[in-house]
């Protein structure tokens, strides 16, 4: 060690003794001043503060800030001290509590293969989802195969359950199936691609306003796929990686689609990391996003040695990382788990419009869907005028000729008795 360096050690650690004393002399002052004070009458003692501590905010809560986040953190240490390695590999668990809604929220996302061979493997996906606005529950199962030492082929689908949270109400559900591929890994391209579809199997109707608002919820039908792949390398030192994504999930009433594009840039001795994304899709428009990161391990010795004490966490390899192929059979399924739903809302009230003596009208019974109802015109009295179909919420629509006058209207619907209400409508003259 050179004499610079010892001299910069001792400085350094005169300083260190001088802060410390004067932290001792202010603390005895204290001290002295607290118990010196005028003795003040048991019954009126108020509560001492500790000196040593500063003066609460009153303008601040006393509630800690962040309590929840120590809840998943705890759960998580657990779970790593309780449960087999084996089994805790393929567990994802994380729990919290959402203090707006006052509500306890978990995420509990399972991979568990349950038949393995040398070149395949069949794995099961439970996952549930608790959240502050919906619960949901999932049911995965997959296949996967190797195909030679550098491709890897699989399949899987699911099934869907999911309603607001807190509610008794029926659970929209939907299917799907995916389609996933990895090829050429480590040191070669790493090539992926997947793809899934959803396809709605049921809907939500409800009554709004006096039963004459019809509102319906379903889960979109859509699509998701991504590709990745690994640039060529230029230099011995770089790695780049482009991976783009599209989606699209549409209903009656919604239509959401688009795309994310991405190339990532990092050296593999890990020091320095780029991304630049682009992003479009009917909702935010066109987003880029441009981030950055350095990453330096610190060294000590070189420091007190007069060194740059900042370098690479790796020496850098002469080739990409060789990442196995094998270990693509235990990887998780990417999909969307939060496939937007849509939602229509429909006036079952008798409404009715003429033109050139022909009467239109629409209308519904929420509770007879697929039902024969009979369409009645009435100067006195009632006179059938045909039927229609309802739809499969119950709603209706048609169409009725008549001759000049002044009619009331209504469909009735047998079997049950149910009848809407009453429409007065006028049939003008051609002339008038």
């Amino acid at each position: 060690m050179n004499t610079s360096s010892k001299i910069l050690i001792k400085r350094i650690f005169w300083f260190s003794v001088f802060i410390a004393c004067s932290n001792c002399f202010v603390n005895s002052a204290a001290i002295a001043a607290y118990y010196q004070s005028p003795q003040i009458i048991p019954d009126e003692q108020p509560i001492v503060r500790n000196p040593f501590r500063p003066a609460p905010n009153p303008w601040k809560s006393i509630e800690p800030e962040l309590p929840e986040i120590y809840i998943d953190t705890t759960l998580r240490q657990s779970l790593n001290q309780l449960l087999p390695q084996h089994f805790r590999k393929g567990l994802n668990l994380g729990a919290s509590y959402d203090r707006l809604v006052h509500l306890p929220t978990m995420h509990l996302d399972y991979f568990l293969p349950v038949k393995a061979w040398p070149d395949k493997s069949f794995f099961l996906n439970p996952r549930i989802s608790l959240t502050s606005k919906n619960e949901s529950l999932s049911v995965g199962a997959g296949f996967r195969h190797l195909l030679g030492s550098d491709v890897m082929v699989g399949f899987h689908t699911f099934h869907d359950w999911v309603r607001p949270r807190k509610q008794s109400d029926q659970f929209l559900k939907e299917i799907g199936v995916g389609f996933e591929l990895s090829a050429l890994p480590g040191k070669y391209s790493d090539i992926i691609i997947s793809g899934n579809a959803y396809f709605p199997i049921n809907e939500r109707s409800s009554l709004f306003q006096g039963e004459d608002l019809l509102s319906r919820e379903a889960l979109c039908t859509g699509f998701d796929a991504r590709i990745g792949f690994g640039l060529p390398a230029l230099v011995n030192w770089l790695d780049m990686r482009l991976d783009a994504r599209a989606h699209s999930y549409r209903g009656a009433a919604t239509d959401d689609t688009g795309y994310k594009a991405g190339l990532s840039v990092n050296t593999r001795d890990g020091m320095f990391r780029a991304v630049f994304e682009q992003e479009k899709d009917n909702r935010k428009g066109e987003q880029y996003r441009i981030e950055g990161s350095i990453n330096l391990a610190f060294d000590w010795k070189d420091l007190l040695n007069g060194e740059v004490p900042f370098s690479a966490p790796y020496s850098i390899p002469q080739s990409r990382y060789n990442k196995k192929i094998r270990d693509a059979l235990s990887e998780r399924v990417v999909r969307k788990h939060d496939v937007p739903s849509d939602r229509t809302e429909r006036r079952l009230a008798l409404v009715t419009s003429v033109s050139d003596q022909t009467l239109f009208f629409s209308g519904g019974f929420a509770e007879l869907p697929n039902a024969r109802v009979t369409v009645q015109v009435s100067q006195s009295p009632w006179q059938d005028r045909g039927e229609v179909i309802t739809d499969s919420s119950g709603c209706y629509s048609g169409t009725v000729k008549l001759q000049p006058g002044t009619y009331r209207l209504r469909l009735i619907h047998r079997p049950t008795g149910r009848i809407s209400s009453e429409k007065m409508v006028v049939i003008p003259k051609k002339d008038e």
